[in-house]
């Protein structure tokens, strides 16, 4: 199955709305992870150069320039969040990575969604506001009770975020109790 490419951000007109660039990131998260594309290594960023177009691509060479082979998708993005969102936006960001929930109301949403949104909004924080243990614990904390039961059997403590997203993902996908 051939998946399709993300639609590149541009950074004008339409792109510059929140929920273009929020689509934009999902996107090409979703199809780098999809590729087997390492989000935290240095190089990561100029994957993503790929999927920008117009101003943005600018911006982006910009952004690379200084750290060349080892600019990372977070350098990127905050790079990116910095020039292309409103401030209004920006500081909306505390609120929306601690209101991030699996279960809402009696609802229980794709543990992939909210490993999507919390890493977004993680990403758009200042840099080295959340270490990656304390981001763990906030994961943990924003998952379903049963899911996070079957997490607590599995981890050791010694796994980094990108370990922790792949148990659970299996985790998810092989239960069926609660939507997980």
């Amino acid at each position: 199955m051939k998946v399709p490419s993300p639609k590149k951000f541009t950074g004008d007109g339409e792109a510059l709305k929140p929920k273009t660039f929020d689509r934009c990131y999902n996107s090409v998260q979703l199809y780098l992870r999809l590729h087997n594309v390492s989000q935290d290594a240095a190089g990561a960023g100029n994957y993503w150069i790929l999927y920008i177009e117009g101003q943005a691509q600018e911006a982006a060479f910009q952004a690379a320039e200084p750290f060349r082979e080892n600019l990372t998708r977070d350098l990127l993005v905050t790079y990116f969040w910095e020039r292309f969102q409103s401030s209004q936006h920006k500081d909306d960001t505390y609120q929306r990575f601690h209101s991030i929930r699996q279960s809402r109301n009696g609802q229980v949403q794709k543990i992939s969604i909210i490993v999507t949104d919390l890493l977004m909004q993680r990403s758009r924080l200042p840099e080295d506001t959340i270490s990656e243990q304390a981001f763990i614990q906030q994961f943990f904390a924003r998952m379903h009770p049963g899911l996070r039961q079957d997490l607590d059997t599995q981890y050791t403590g010694d796994e980094d975020i990108n370990t922790v997203i792949a148990i659970v993902t299996i985790l998810s996908t092989a239960g069926d109790t609660c939507s997980r």
